[in-house]
């Protein structure tokens, strides 16, 4: 995973893409500020132009887009779709990560809207254990 510098991650959210697929451009088309491109075959989202909206994440078939947030209080904000049912406010729950999981903790949970394929979930984890074991650009 190759996240935005963290000085960005502060201004706000950003979507941090880890797609394979090279045959699928919903997250191009969902982005209405172009701020999404094809890098070497992949999709690529331009931390710079990037507002953290969260319309590709949601859109997503396959749920490989995330918003990242720095808190800027030890936490860090992570936005993304689930296809399951909801959790609830202040839920415990475990994220993936390159080193292994890491728990959460679930501050907003947004229902699937009309033409979207996804629930969006926001959760708070250390900004530490997000950042250990990742790349950043």
């Amino acid at each position: 995973m190759i996240i935005p510098d963290p000085e960005r991650l502060k201004r706000g959210r950003a979507a941090v893409i880890e797609c394979a697929r090279s045959d699928c451009d919903i997250c191009l088309k969902a982005c209405s500020l172009s701020a999404i491109r094809i890098v070497n075959g992949r999709p690529y989202s331009d931390p710079e132009k990037c507002v953290g909206c969260g319309g590709c994440a949601v859109q997503c078939p396959e749920r490989a887009i995330i918003l990242l947030k720095d808190r800027c209080d030890g936490t860090a904000e992570l936005s993304f779709a689930s296809g399951e049912q909801l959790p609830e406010i202040d839920d415990e729950m475990e994220i993936m990560l390159p080193e292994g999981t890491t728990p959460a903790r679930v501050i907003q949970a947004i229902p699937v809207r009309l033409k979207t394929r996804n629930s969006l979930i926001r959760a708070v984890v250390d900004i530490n254990a997000l950042l250990k074991g990742v790349s950043q650009k």
